[in-house]
């Protein structure tokens, strides 16, 4: 029993030795991290000065202690090869002590996990508290010198780069709050922004906040309460640009903000949440849309006929949200089912549409015999010669008069028919009525098509085109059209920057940075394709972020984006030249 007892020791040494090691490079991982990891309040930490230069150096030691609990594992899992199979003596005592070596390897890379989260934990708390006041004093400066987003970011970035060097936004955040944040602090955020640089995207979404009214609130004109007079009462739903704050009273528990109501630009402050907890604003990513199918980006709020169109959106185009969302209610429009008097076509026409342009007006200068009559070509009914005889029902449009002369009501007149033209009695000296104005006709002041279905939506085949100034004969009483208001939002298109209005349709809708791909796709280096080996491939199923674009190249959409698995950056093809799709916007909250 004794040889046997010696065996098993000189088992179970060797992972011993591995274990003890593994326990002491733990031990100098919890050293490293103690000077952080010892600060108990807010105000410690945020008064820590190297929180970048502690986390570097536990995450390095903590990556020595996770390569000696893989090597520990590995010997332990040996020496449990060579252990015989039995139930009891040295050996059984062996095999449970291996087991419990296992165990503990196993808990000190845990525990070593647990010590590099607490420290970045401790860091995340210092980028919560510092990103605020840096991105506060950005939006003060741009306020200041009357900069926007894209011309600050083109200050901070260096000529032909594509990203803000992580310096040269220190450099400005330093020369805009001094010795009130600390090097490093100023550093982490950068490094919270974007990693390896801070991109277009990134920074507009650093500086520009924004919040969604969650429950109704008061827009007051001073952050002091008790001095405040409301502006107006901000209702749930509206969205809120961030332009000051957020700064919290913390004798009375509130924390405000000033900011700007996006339905209509009033300015004032605001109460995140009330003394009691309860939320007043939740913030929210800024709201990017996507086009997926070909719309309308037009000059105004209400304008929509094509005079106001701005241009087309194209599929896949991306654009930035800027104003807005506002409710556009539309009046009913009016259909018409009528038959066009110079061929007889029958078909339905529009006669106003919902946003009140009107394409066809009922006009009174068209009349209707109700008896035949003489068509002369003079007005003196004892000098004139008949012209022809009109018959009943027949149309013509009154060019001149009425005129009265020995109790006979004349005009002069053409016949939609055949286009002669003279004089019509439409009224007899004993009172007999011979025609009459047609409240059944309508002259068309814009071409339009007369279709074959009622609905504007589904209007079916179109008949033929009507023209400016035809006559159409109703042959049933208008009908209204009832349309649904829409969400209507103002942008910036991300491909040339131009502004205007569209509809939130399910051609429009909310868009993320998330692609997933559909069909295997190479990610190259640069945008163009041609001459360039792909960095590797992106398996089907795989998540992209957009980092740049959507983009054409000739007939192909490209966008440079990282991958999710692995974060490569590259160039990778949305939509290519036939018209096949690669790669799906993963679909963002409904607006």
């Amino acid at each position: 029993e004794a040889r046997e007892r010696r065996e098993a020791e000189a088992l179970i040494a060797p992972a011993t030795a591995k274990v003890e090691a593994l326990e002491a490079a733990l031990a100098s991982v919890e050293e490293a991290a103690k000077a952080v990891t010892s600060l108990s309040t807010k105000e410690e930490v945020l008064a820590f000065d190297t929180p970048i230069a502690i986390s570097a150096e536990v995450e390095r030691l903590s990556a020595a202690v996770t390569k000696a609990a893989a090597e520990s594992k590995e010997v332990i899992s040996a020496q449990q090869g060579q252990l015989p199979k039995v139930v009891k003596g040295p050996m059984m005592e062996a095999k449970r002590e291996l087991m419990k070596l296992s165990a503990k390897s196993e808990q000190f890379r845990k525990k070593s996990k647990g010590v590099v989260d607490a420290v970045k934990a401790k860091g995340k708390q210092i980028v919560d508290a510092r990103a605020p006041e840096l991105s506060d004093a950005m939006r003060a400066e741009m306020r200041q010198k009357g900069l926007t987003v894209d011309s600050l970011f083109m200050e901070l970035v260096a000529p032909g780069d594509e990203k803000i060097s992580h310096e040269a936004f220190a450099r400005r955040a330093e020369g805009l709050v001094g010795a009130a944040c600390k090097a490093e602090h100023i550093a982490l955020v950068a490094q919270h922004i974007e990693a390896g640089g801070i991109g277009r995207r990134k920074f507009q979404a650093f500086l520009q906040k924004y919040y969604k009214v969650v429950k109704s609130i008061a827009l007051t004109n001073d952050i002091v309460i008790s001095n405040a007079k409301s502006i107006r009462k901000l209702e749930e739903g509206e969205l809120v640009e961030l332009l000051e704050g957020p700064k919290t009273n913390e004798k009375l528990g509130l924390t405000r903000i000033r900011g700007k109501s996006l339905a209509d630009g009033a300015e004032g402050w605001i109460s995140l949440q009330g003394n009691q907890g309860t939320p007043f604003l939740e913030e929210i990513d800024k709201p990017f849309y996507v086009c997926t199918a070909e719309s309308k980006l037009t000059t105004g709020f209400d304008q929509q006929a094509e005079a106001d169109l701005v241009r087309a959106l194209k599929p896949d185009e991306v654009l930035e949200f800027v104003e807005g969302p506002r409710k556009r209610v539309y009046e009913p429009a009016l259909r018409v089912k009528g038959k066009a008097t110079s061929d007889g076509a029958i078909g339905w026409f529009t006669a106003r549409d919902k946003t009140g342009a009107v394409f066809a007006e009922a006009d009174n200068k068209y009349y209707k015999c109700t008896a035949s009559v003489a068509m002369t070509d003079d007005q003196d009914i004892k000098t004139c010669k008949v012209v022809k005889k009109l018959a009943v029902d027949e149309i013509f449009i009154v060019e001149e008069g009425p005129t009265e002369d020995s109790g006979l009501q004349r005009v002069r007149g053409k016949c939609i028919a055949d286009g002669q033209a003279g004089w019509v009695t439409i009224k007899g000296n004993a009172g007999t009525v011979y025609a009459e104005e047609s409240s059944k006709h309508y002259c068309v002041l814009q071409p339009m098509p007369l279709t074959k279905m009622m609905p504007s939506a589904k209007p079916g085949e179109t008949v033929r085109q009507l023209e400016r100034g035809e006559a159409i004969q109703a042959l049933e009483n208008p009908r209204k059209e009832t349309a649904p208001a829409e969400t209507r939002v103002k942008v910036r298109a991300a491909a040339d920057g131009v502004t205007g209005w569209v509809s939130l349709t399910k051609e429009v809708r909310r868009w993320t940075p998330q692609y997933k791909c559909k069909s295997k796709a190479p990610l190259h280096p640069a945008l163009a394709v041609e001459g360039g080996d792909a960095t590797r491939e992106i398996a089907s199923g795989e998540t992209v972020e957009c980092l740049e674009g959507p983009v054409e190249d000739g007939k192909v959409l490209r966008m440079k984006a990282r991958a999710q698995k692995d974060g490569v950056v590259g160039w990778v093809t949305i939509r290519d030249g036939e018209g096949a799709r690669l790669f799906d916007n993963v679909e963002g909250p409904r607006a």
